[in-house]
């Protein structure tokens, strides 16, 4: 029998965290043997489980709030089954998620050699139905929204394996340079088929404009981090774009924090990419910050259409 371990890391959202958990539970399938694990990362709001009593949910709570990659590794840590599936608090399964993930990984030769597979969300996709994904197609986009991980726990830990955490910038998440160092090392087995429905209820996204707006400076080092992330794994060389790309990225961060001259600094590196937005964003620099802030707002609002 197939044992699964669901991991739902939670913060502040005791509501939406119980209508993860009856989504989960709705979805289960005789032919599994699987736990839910809930990390609450230190909420302020209680958590109460009381409904769900009889079921084989184990909770754990941190002793400070440490941001998501934290609370994630934690959850692979106290899993027991042979795989790891990750599941936001204000997001669901679709029906027959599981089977759906298990018929498609046995479907791959050799599927025990990969730790992490990745399934679309409803705001995932990709080109065509399945397609192996390297680190250049993380880089270059060719994944479209978000996926869920889907983690061959032993393999995961065998090979050392975490979520990257950056403590500075807790509040604007990291997600992004853990399955670009695996990506590196291993091929992602990657699916089109949705299993998770991303909500849109939360009172806080971290996309949001004004969680942008008001982690600004964060955003701006997590700009940062992933340039130095990138050239100490060398994978600037293959695929160029991505660090002009984040460099533009840090310029805008520290233009709307207020850091002019920082942004400035950041532009001058870029080299033959988008040469209309790099002379948008210089004069930008000039006027005052409200207008900035104002674009952007329009930017974000068209982005999360």
């Amino acid at each position: 029998m197939t044992s699964i371990s669901i991991v739902i890391p939670t913060y502040n959202r005791p509501l939406l965290l119980n209508r993860a958990i009856r989504s989960v539970l709705r979805r289960a399938e005789p032919d599994f043997q699987f736990e839910i694990v809930v990390i609450d990362d230190c909420s302020l709001e209680q958590i109460n489980l009381e409904e769900f009593k009889w079921e084989n949910i184990v909770l754990k709570r941190l002793i400070r709030n440490s941001g998501p990659q934290e609370a994630r590794n934690e959850g692979i840590y106290l899993a027991t089954g042979q795989w790891v599936i990750m599941l936001d608090d204000d997001d669901e399964f679709f029906e027959h998620s599981l089977n759906n993930v298990f018929e498609n990984i046995h479907k791959i030769e050799h599927f025990e050699q990969y730790p992490v597979f990745f399934f679309a969300t409803s705001k995932g996709s990709i080109e065509g139905d399945f397609k192996m994904i390297h680190v250049q197609d993380i880089m270059n986009e060719s994944l479209k929204g978000d996926f869920t991980p889907v983690i061959n726990r032993s393999l995961f830990v065998e090979h050392q394996l975490k979520y990257l955490d950056y403590p500075e910038i807790v509040g604007v998440g990291c997600e992004h340079l853990t399955w670009l160092y695996i990506s590196s090392k291993f091929q992602i087995p990657t699916f089109k088929h949705h299993i998770v429905k991303v909500n849109s209820d939360a009172p806080i996204r971290l996309t949001s404009y004004k969680n942008s707006l008001k982690n600004s400076l964060k955003f701006a080092l997590q700009q940062d981090i992933t340039i130095d992330f990138v050239k100490k794994y060398k994978l600037d060389k293959i695929y160029p774009p991505y660090l002009n790309k984040k460099y533009l990225g840090a310029a805008i961060y520290y233009l709307i924090s207020g850091k002019r001259y920082i942004s400035r600094r950041r532009l001058l590196v870029i080299e033959n990419y988008r040469p209309l937005i790099i002379k948008i964003v210089s004069f930008m620099t000039y006027l005052p910050i409200s207008f900035s802030k104002f674009f952007f707002r329009i930017y974000k609002m068209r982005l999360t259409k």
